[in-house]
């Protein structure tokens, strides 16, 4: 992910040292919770570090049966993404469903069942 955001950027990607790993998670999870900027980007840390820092993949072929198709990798959408967040200052303008909307019908699995 960070190789995808780097190139996306025409820049360098970030250096990961292991050893230093224990100590930063010790000072975010120390960070974060608390009131303000610090407190709230530390806790956005605490949440997306894992991702970096562990190899994980995720099991999607209950997407690829829904859909039909393999969903496009995360590094392929992550910068477009992150730029429209940077742009909309992490927002998104909430808008009402259409009335005239189709419904879309409910599949079996896991899902099935919220929004009741």
């Amino acid at each position: 992910m960070t190789a995808a955001l780097a190139r996306a950027q025409e820049k360098r990607g970030p250096k990961f040292i292991p050893r230093l790993e224990g100590p930063s998670s010790k000072m975010i999870g120390a960070l974060a919770g608390r009131a303000g900027k610090i407190g709230g980007l530390a806790t956005l840390l605490k949440v997306f570090l894992p991702y970096l820092v562990w190899n994980t993949v995720f099991d999607n072929s209950r997407v690829v049966s829904e859909l039909g198709r393999a969903p496009a990798p995360f590094s392929q959408y992550c910068y477009p993404l992150l730029k429209f967040s940077r742009e909309t200052r992490f927002q998104y303008k909430y808008r009402s469903w259409p009335k005239d909307a189709e419904r879309v019908p409910r599949t079996t699995g896991v899902a099935q069942g919220y929004g009741s």
